[in-house]
């Protein structure tokens, strides 16, 4: 989503869905509003919401008043994006496609849905090299190998694996006092750690 705004060179709004919910009545509301509000105040905006399953549920499955109040009120900013004569592009990520309101499905609101699978060889070994980057690693580490093995982990798997791999010997100079490089074994290791 940066990226995306980045390339059309537009104002970025990242939002997390606990910065938009509120304890007090009709705040949420209000923080949804005035999100849009910013938004519509440049020529070019990218609004993006991570995990927006959160904050767009199927009403039908929950029994909350705030959002019964809240999924609304992001229906009717979406509407409202038509109407601007600006590029005002509104991103959703979820894990739950599922868990969202059908109403914000509907052409106008999120009109395209793209799946984005898990990373295949080329891009886990690019992972890889990324996160081993600045790394001490032993000469029996294989990245290629080990790409191999990761088939079926996410993004986020990769990067935890490859955190965990450089945690052991970490953890161990400080309690040896002796330090030494990342192998093979502490990257097999961290692996059986990630299921």
């Amino acid at each position: 989503a940066r990226a995306v705004a980045g390339e059309l060179d537009a104002a970025f709004y990242s939002v997390k869905p606990s910065e938009i919910m509120s304890k007090w009545v009709g705040e949420a509301e209000k923080n949804i509003s005035k999100l849009f509000e910013d938004a519509r105040s440049h020529d070019r905006a990218v609004i993006f919401i991570d995990e927006v399953e959160s904050l767009a549920p199927k009403r039908s499955a929950t029994s909350s008043t705030v959002m019964a109040r809240v999924v609304p009120q992001i229906l009717a900013e979406l509407d409202g994006f038509a109407t601007r004569k600006g590029a005002l592009l509104f991103i959703g990520a979820t894990n739950e496609p599922w868990s969202l309101d059908e109403a914000i499905l509907r052409p106008g609101r999120l009109d395209e849905k793209l799946y984005v699978p898990l990373p295949d060889a080329t891009a886990r070994r690019r992972i890889l090299d990324i996160r081993f980057a600045d790394k001490p690693l032993a000469a029996d580490v294989d990245l290629d190998e080990v790409c191999a093995l990761l088939g079926g982990y996410s993004g986020a798997d990769l990067a935890g694996i490859c955190g965990k791999a450089c945690d052991i010997p970490f953890v161990e100079s400080v309690k040896t006092g002796g330090a030494r490089d990342v192998e093979m074994n502490d990257v097999l290791t961290a692996m059986r750690s990630v299921k």
